[in-house]
């Protein structure tokens, strides 16, 4: 019984403590099944037999204490050759846990505010103070029955209380002294949570004076202000919801996301779903975005082993990792995202924006500037647009620079990328002479594959009765779907000179560059 009464005492002094308990053994060991003891950052009460299984288990409950380690049995083998090095002969199982104090609420000021977290704090089990050096404001009728009501000084009365990690303060004062008294009280005392309610300019001005008075950065990093989560409305009861739900998160350590399947508040649309396009989408995908690619029904697509636009004729893709499929519509292209896929919509109007508020709208379709692709600022919340033809201000929010080069994947919140030049990308000297190009009109037809290795001179394809033949040795990184119908001179396909020392089957560093440009302006715009 002194065990648990150690801990009682030690949980009402706000002290972090873990309780180790004996449940299992196999042979020979110190101690039965059900022995206990208790371990805070500095002391040990009980034992569960002493020596090294006993050294190794605090051990560990200090690291499940600190968050280095999960709570969990740990599993000590009593003779020479274990993890102990005893000679008991035995085994004993361990289970550590760290144990929760009742969940203290301090509020200091018994204002508007304070008597709505009051309220709402007694409601979902904190065990309430409230501090304020008022008669008018200390008044135990404002507040509910079990909230213990003290006037007097912030900072003096906070620091009589029990603090520790387990304890959460929230300061809503009349003055920044106060708040700043109140506070240092909580950082002094080690309390899990410390917010105080203040605007932007407040809040330095008392994080400043905590400074100055000796209080380290590393500490005032710790405080919360402006403080709660982003909930919306302007009540007291609204800020005091606000406060309680951050307190509730840390307090759990919690991500405060939505639990639902799909979220669709943050969807990122991308038009065109080309190498760069599918880039992009890849990035926020991976960031945790619910992102739709939209496609005109047969893309001329070249890259298409890193093209999600792909699916429009294949159905299903996947590149490093990331699965993409066609969706016949939109209710489709819903399912395929709450399986955590990327839907490819033939939707060449992005008519998906007139249904759904998009978060992200980037127009990936690489028009270059040659006609307008329809986007505007404002089909979503945040516009981005890849490469010449849009003017970050006008009409979109944001271009991300798609010339190789020193700018290249710098994202430009004012003016336009640098115009296309008509220049391929150079490869090993090479610029013109890697582009396959259509010789004339016509249907392309090829029994090439990329991946495959080429010479100069090979034919890779026809288009009409007319061949396309490489210019350069390589590797085919590119070529358009067969049944494709090309112009006079369009792109057909690429030869990448470096050969087997390119994946056709990755990502281009150009493709994640132009991806981490537009995450950028959609975090910092969004």
């Amino acid at each position: 019984m002194k065990v648990f009464n150690d801990t009682v005492d030690l949980l009402e002094n706000g002290e972090q403590a873990a309780m180790i308990t004996v449940v299992g053994k196999e042979g020979s060991a110190p101690r039965d099944v059900g022995a206990r003891m208790v371990v805070t950052p500095e002391d040990e009460y009980g034992t569960i037999g002493g020596g090294t299984v006993e050294a190794l288990a605090i051990e560990a409950a200090r690291d499940v204490l600190t968050g280095r380690e999960e709570p969990g049995v740990r599993e000590y083998e009593l003779d020479p050759g274990g993890n102990t090095g005893m000679v008991c002969g035995g085994t004993m199982d361990v289970f550590i846990d760290r144990i929760q104090g009742p969940s203290r609420l301090y509020v200091a000021g018994g204002g508007h505010i304070g008597q709505e977290l009051a309220t709402m704090g007694e409601q979902l089990g904190y065990d309430v103070t409230v501090v304020d050096d008022r008669e008018e404001y200390s008044d135990p009728a404002d507040f509910p029955d079990s909230v213990d009501v003290i006037r007097g000084n912030y900072g003096e009365v906070l620091r009589e209380q029990p603090m520790g990690a387990d304890a959460s303060v929230a300061v809503a004062t009349r003055s920044g002294t106060f708040d700043g008294r109140a506070a240092a009280a909580a950082i002094d005392g080690g309390a899990g949570y410390v917010g105080i309610v203040a605007s932007d300019r407040k809040a330095e001005r008392i994080m400043d004076s905590l400074h100055d008075e000796g209080y380290d950065r590393s500490d005032l990093v710790r405080v919360r202000s402006p403080i709660g989560l982003d909930l919306g409305g302007g009540t007291p009861e609204d800020i005091a919801l606000s406060i309680l739900a951050e307190i509730n998160v840390v307090r759990h350590d919690a991500s405060a996301e939505p639990t639902t399947r799909l979220n669709i508040d943050d969807l990122v649309v991308i038009r065109g779903g080309g190498d760069l396009g599918s880039g992009v989408a890849y990035r926020f995908h991976q960031a945790g975005y619910p992102v739709v690619v939209t496609e005109v029904a047969k893309p001329t697509v070249v890259r298409r082993a890193v093209a999600f636009a792909s699916a429009m004729y294949e159905a299903d893709v996947e590149i490093e990792g990331v699965a993409a499929r066609r969706a016949g519509d939109v209710e489709e292209a819903l399912a395929v995202l709450e399986e955590g896929d990327v839907p490819v919509l033939e939707d060449p109007d992005a008519k998906l924006l007139e249904e759904f508020d998009a978060k992200v709208l980037v127009d990936a379709i690489m028009a270059k500037g040659k006609y307008d692709t329809g986007t505007r600022r404002g089909d979503a919340d945040v516009v981005i647009g890849l490469g010449p033809g849009f003017e970050a201000g006008d009409d979109v929010d944001a271009v991300v620079e798609t010339d190789r080069g020193h700018e290249l994947g710098r994202v430009i919140y004012e003016g336009t990328a640098s115009p296309y030049d008509g220049e391929p990308g150079e490869r090993r000297g090479y610029t013109h002479e890697r582009v396959l190009r259509a010789p004339t009109d016509g249907r392309f037809e090829s029994d090439a594959e990329i991946g495959d290795l080429v010479e100069a001179d090979d034919v890779v394809g026809t288009v009409g009765d007319e061949p396309v033949r490489t210019e350069i040795d390589g590797l085919i990184r590119g070529l358009v779907h067969d049944g494709v119908v090309l112009e006079d001179g369009e792109k057909a396909g690429d030869v990448d000179p470096r050969g087997e020392d390119v994946d056709p089957e990755k990502i281009s560093d150009k493709a994640l560059c132009l991806g981490g440009g537009a995450l950028e302006a959609a975090l910092r715009l969004g």
